[in-house]
């Protein structure tokens, strides 16, 4: 059966058990204090101190208690002001604007007192069945905040004499509006407007007079114009400017039957011709006829020839476009120790690349047809070359030892 006597007997035979305990060498000197948790209740009830489950407790004291930190209490409170002077600290109370709740009221006159200090109230203040407010002799006047705005539906100010107005708030064009009037009661308000300088702008009947000077985005106007307009130039050693509209028909500029118009620029302007041109000038029709028209097409050479002729004419040319070749030619080219080996004649019109097999064991040797061999250039195996020359019997291949290949792809 259980155990119920009030005292326990701990039985570890066999066994070990461990209790907490502080050893302590002051009081109880050179003792073992057992740590104990909390439980208060009954003889018959045992509740366990928690943090929901407070250990209950009641102050006695028989002089003031002093207690520091917020209180909170439940049910009618009476408060009263018994610190030292209290006749002149104040006791401020204040309401809520909870939702639902009754603001603090306040029954009596509502005043300062001279050389005291004013009742201070927060929160919102409501005035019933009227009030008289007035401030008083070289006394600091009363100032309201809140309440509600003046509406002209239903509120009128009468103001006779004088009226200062000081401070304010500036008007805003999304809430406010003015309306002006003229001496004469009317809706019209008379201004004299005046320039820069002070003097007053005219008019002439009911038209305004306006000057319209740097009109940046343009005036449009009704004018009567001559039939024939001319321009003129003043000085005439100021260039004058012609040019057309976009997308619109040239200007076309005649000078007499007997006298061209001369037409000069201190730099290259494009100029194009729609019609045919005569050429008078001699000695180039002549070194045109000279130069075969094929020697043109494939030796640019021929083309320095002609620059050197125009030079110094004041004619600029531009070159438009090429002429590019119509065919390619493709083919493996097999060289072998002690010979030299030039190419079939095929005729280019730009040039020739040429790549070394990756499979040669030793470079190839590439030089002009004829030229001294000691001047070759190397082509590893793998590499590729490019060379300009207008004939593919320019070039001539040649190994030191062993055999190589070369591919090449010319146009």
């Amino acid at each position: 059966m259980p155990d119920i006597d009030p005292n326990i007997t701990i039985d570890v035979t066999g066994n070990t058990a461990s209790i907490a305990t502080d050893y302590v060498t002051s009081g109880l000197t050179n003792s073992h204090v057992q740590l104990v948790k909390l439980v208060y209740g009954n003889a018959s009830n045992a509740t366990r101190v928690t943090t929901t489950s407070p250990l209950p407790v009641q102050i006695y004291n028989s002089s003031t208690l002093t207690i520091t930190g917020s209180v909170a209490g439940i049910g009618n409170i009476k408060i009263a002001n018994g610190l030292s002077g209290s006749s002149t600290i104040p006791l401020v109370v204040s309401g809520t604007t909870a939702s639902g709740t009754t603001p603090v009221q306040i029954n009596g006159y509502v005043q300062g007192i001279t050389t005291g200090v004013p009742v201070g109230v927060t929160g919102y203040v409501y005035v019933r069945d009227g009030a008289r407010v007035q401030g008083v002799t070289n006394g600091s006047p009363i100032a309201v905040t809140g309440g509600r705005y003046l509406s002209y539906s239903t509120d009128t100010i009468t103001v006779t004499g004088s009226v200062a107005v000081s401070g304010g708030r500036i008007l805003l064009q999304g809430t406010d509006s003015v309306r002006v009037y003229g001496s004469d009661g009317a809706t019209g308000l008379q201004s004299r407007l005046y320039d820069g300088s002070g003097n007053s702008i005219g008019s002439s009947g009911g038209a305004l007079n306006v000057n319209v000077t740097n009109a940046a985005f343009g005036i449009t106007a009704t004018v009567n114009i001559a039939t024939l307009v001319g321009v003129s130039q003043a000085n005439q050693t100021i260039p004058f400017f012609i040019a057309g509209a976009t997308a619109g028909p040239s200007v076309r500029v005649k000078g007499t039957d007997t006298d061209a118009v001369p037409v000069s620029w201190s730099s290259a302007m494009p100029v194009s011709v729609s019609s045919s041109v005569s050429i008078n000038d001699i000695n180039l029709l002549a070194s045109i006829n000279n130069l075969p028209v094929t020697d043109i097409k494939t030796n640019t050479d021929k083309l320095n020839t002609i620059n050197t002729m125009l030079s110094g004419t004041g004619v600029n040319a531009k070159i438009v476009s090429f002429d590019r070749p119509g065919t390619v030619h493709t083919g493996t080219i097999g060289i072998t120790s002690g010979a030299s080996v030039t190419p079939s004649s095929f005729t280019l019109r730009t040039g020739v690349t040429l790549k070394a097999a990756s499979s040669n064991i030793t470079d190839v040797l590439i030089k002009g047809n004829g030229q001294n061999s000691a001047f070759a250039y190397p082509l590893s195996p793998a590499d590729i070359l490019f060379i300009e020359t207008n004939n593919l019997s320019n070039v001539s291949f040649s190994v030191n030892s062993g055999s190589a290949s070369v591919y090449y792809i010319a146009t």
